[in-house]
Protein backbone atom coordinates (compact mmCIF):
# COMPACT_ATOMS: atom_id res chain seq x y z
CA UNK A 1 0.00 0.00 0.00
CA UNK A 2 1.46 3.40 -1.19
CA UNK A 3 1.20 5.88 1.71
CA UNK A 4 -0.28 9.31 -0.15
CA UNK A 5 1.37 11.62 2.78
CA UNK A 6 4.87 9.97 1.70
CA UNK A 7 4.01 11.04 -2.23
CA UNK A 8 2.68 14.88 -1.53
CA UNK A 9 5.41 15.13 1.11
CA UNK A 10 8.16 13.95 -1.62
CA UNK A 11 6.40 16.76 -3.95
CA UNK A 12 6.55 19.49 -1.72
CA UNK A 13 10.04 18.40 -0.84
CA UNK A 14 11.51 18.67 -4.70
CA UNK A 15 9.18 21.77 -5.62
CA UNK A 16 10.44 23.52 -2.87
CA UNK A 17 12.22 26.68 -4.03
CA UNK A 18 15.98 26.75 -3.23
CA UNK A 19 16.08 30.01 -1.63
CA UNK A 20 13.53 29.75 0.94
CA UNK A 21 13.42 26.55 1.12
CA UNK A 22 9.56 26.35 1.55
CA UNK A 23 7.34 23.94 -0.37
CA UNK A 24 5.34 25.73 -3.60
CA UNK A 25 1.62 25.65 -3.04
CA UNK A 26 -0.75 24.84 -5.79
CA UNK A 27 -0.18 23.36 -9.21
CA UNK A 28 2.02 25.20 -11.23
CA UNK A 29 -0.09 27.16 -13.58
CA UNK A 30 1.57 25.60 -17.27
CA UNK A 31 0.12 22.23 -15.49
CA UNK A 32 -3.27 23.43 -14.73
CA UNK A 33 -6.77 22.42 -16.92
CA UNK A 34 -9.55 24.59 -15.57
CA UNK A 35 -12.71 22.24 -14.30
CA UNK A 36 -15.59 24.58 -13.31
CA UNK A 37 -17.97 23.44 -11.53
CA UNK A 38 -20.62 21.55 -13.67
CA UNK A 39 -23.73 23.21 -12.02
CA UNK A 40 -22.15 26.32 -13.32
CA UNK A 41 -21.14 25.00 -17.28
CA UNK A 42 -24.15 27.11 -18.69
CA UNK A 43 -23.27 29.82 -17.13
CA UNK A 44 -19.64 29.78 -18.73
CA UNK A 45 -21.03 28.23 -22.18
CA UNK A 46 -23.51 30.52 -22.19
CA UNK A 47 -25.70 27.84 -23.58
CA UNK A 48 -27.96 26.27 -21.74
CA UNK A 49 -27.90 22.34 -21.04
CA UNK A 50 -24.24 22.43 -22.19
CA UNK A 51 -23.28 19.54 -20.63
CA UNK A 52 -25.69 17.15 -22.68
CA UNK A 53 -24.12 15.44 -25.54
CA UNK A 54 -26.54 17.16 -28.27
CA UNK A 55 -25.23 20.65 -27.61
CA UNK A 56 -21.92 21.47 -29.73
CA UNK A 57 -19.50 23.48 -28.60
CA UNK A 58 -17.25 26.12 -31.04
CA UNK A 59 -13.71 26.96 -30.06
CA UNK A 60 -14.35 29.20 -27.97
CA UNK A 61 -16.49 26.62 -25.81
CA UNK A 62 -13.33 24.27 -25.42
CA UNK A 63 -10.50 27.34 -25.51
CA UNK A 64 -12.51 28.02 -22.11
CA UNK A 65 -11.24 24.83 -20.35
CA UNK A 66 -7.49 25.75 -21.48
CA UNK A 67 -7.76 29.51 -21.52
CA UNK A 68 -10.36 30.24 -19.72
CA UNK A 69 -11.80 33.61 -20.48
CA UNK A 70 -12.28 34.48 -17.11
CA UNK A 71 -8.46 34.14 -16.17
CA UNK A 72 -6.91 34.36 -19.34
CA UNK A 73 -8.97 36.75 -21.81
CA UNK A 74 -6.10 38.12 -23.56
CA UNK A 75 -4.87 34.49 -24.51
CA UNK A 76 -8.22 32.77 -25.24
CA UNK A 77 -8.83 35.30 -27.54
CA UNK A 78 -5.65 34.79 -29.21
CA UNK A 79 -5.78 31.04 -28.70
CA UNK A 80 -9.37 31.15 -30.67
CA UNK A 81 -8.17 32.91 -33.44
CA UNK A 82 -5.45 30.71 -34.26
CA UNK A 83 -6.87 27.64 -33.70
CA UNK A 84 -10.06 29.10 -36.14
CA UNK A 85 -6.71 29.91 -38.33
CA UNK A 86 -5.63 26.15 -38.30
CA UNK A 87 -8.55 24.83 -38.86
CA UNK A 88 -9.46 27.25 -42.00
CA UNK A 89 -5.68 26.03 -43.29
CA UNK A 90 -6.46 21.88 -43.17
CA UNK A 91 -5.29 21.79 -40.01
CA UNK A 92 -1.24 22.88 -40.80
CA UNK A 93 0.86 26.12 -41.11
CA UNK A 94 3.94 27.16 -42.06
CA UNK A 95 6.03 29.44 -39.75
CA UNK A 96 5.44 32.07 -43.05
CA UNK A 97 1.76 31.46 -42.10
CA UNK A 98 2.31 31.50 -38.48
CA UNK A 99 3.85 34.80 -38.89
CA UNK A 100 1.49 36.39 -41.05
CA UNK A 101 -1.12 35.10 -38.30
CA UNK A 102 0.56 37.08 -35.57
CA UNK A 103 1.33 40.22 -37.10
CA UNK A 104 -2.90 40.49 -38.97
CA UNK A 105 -4.08 39.59 -35.41
CA UNK A 106 -2.95 42.00 -33.43
CA UNK A 107 -1.23 39.82 -30.25
CA UNK A 108 1.84 40.07 -29.15
CA UNK A 109 4.65 38.40 -30.17
CA UNK A 110 5.65 37.42 -26.80
CA UNK A 111 1.90 36.11 -25.74
CA UNK A 112 1.51 33.83 -28.84
CA UNK A 113 5.00 32.45 -28.74
CA UNK A 114 5.49 32.41 -25.20
CA UNK A 115 2.15 31.47 -23.27
CA UNK A 116 -0.34 30.43 -26.19
CA UNK A 117 1.58 28.27 -28.49
CA UNK A 118 3.54 26.27 -25.62
CA UNK A 119 0.11 25.33 -24.23
CA UNK A 120 -1.61 24.21 -26.89
CA UNK A 121 1.51 21.74 -27.86
CA UNK A 122 1.63 20.95 -24.16
CA UNK A 123 -2.09 19.95 -23.98
CA UNK A 124 -1.86 18.41 -27.07
CA UNK A 125 -4.36 19.91 -29.14
CA UNK A 126 -1.49 20.78 -31.76
CA UNK A 127 2.05 19.38 -32.79
CA UNK A 128 4.86 21.81 -33.51
CA UNK A 129 7.61 20.48 -35.85
CA UNK A 130 10.94 22.39 -36.17
CA UNK A 131 12.76 21.83 -39.08
CA UNK A 132 16.42 20.44 -37.82
CA UNK A 133 18.76 23.67 -39.83
CA UNK A 134 16.31 26.66 -38.75
CA UNK A 135 14.15 28.01 -36.75
CA UNK A 136 11.04 27.48 -39.42
CA UNK A 137 8.83 24.95 -37.58
CA UNK A 138 5.62 23.49 -38.70
CA UNK A 139 2.22 23.44 -36.63
CA UNK A 140 -0.10 20.84 -36.96
CA UNK A 141 -3.32 19.87 -35.77
CA UNK A 142 -3.02 17.08 -33.42
CA UNK A 143 -5.96 14.48 -32.02
CA UNK A 144 -4.24 13.84 -28.46
CA UNK A 145 -5.63 16.41 -26.32
CA UNK A 146 -8.89 14.63 -27.47
CA UNK A 147 -7.20 11.11 -26.79
CA UNK A 148 -6.10 11.75 -23.45
CA UNK A 149 -9.70 12.85 -22.27
CA UNK A 150 -11.58 9.98 -23.89
CA UNK A 151 -8.76 8.13 -21.73
CA UNK A 152 -9.47 9.76 -18.29
CA UNK A 153 -13.25 9.49 -18.79
CA UNK A 154 -12.91 5.58 -20.14
CA UNK A 155 -10.95 4.39 -17.09
CA UNK A 156 -13.20 6.51 -14.72
CA UNK A 157 -16.36 4.33 -16.51
CA UNK A 158 -14.58 1.17 -15.79
CA UNK A 159 -13.43 2.16 -12.45
CA UNK A 160 -17.50 2.41 -11.70
CA UNK A 161 -18.86 0.43 -8.45
CA UNK A 162 -20.35 -3.03 -10.29
CA UNK A 163 -22.83 -3.93 -7.87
Amino acid sequence: MVDENTEETKVEETSSTPSSGRPKSGIPSAEQFFLPRKDTLDDLLKKPGAIRSSTAWNMEDVMQFIFPQKYRSSYHAVAVSFLAALQKNGGSLSSAQIGDFVSSSGASKATFYNKVLPRLVRVGMIDRNREPTSKKMTVKWSNQFSGYLEKIAFEWKRLEPRG
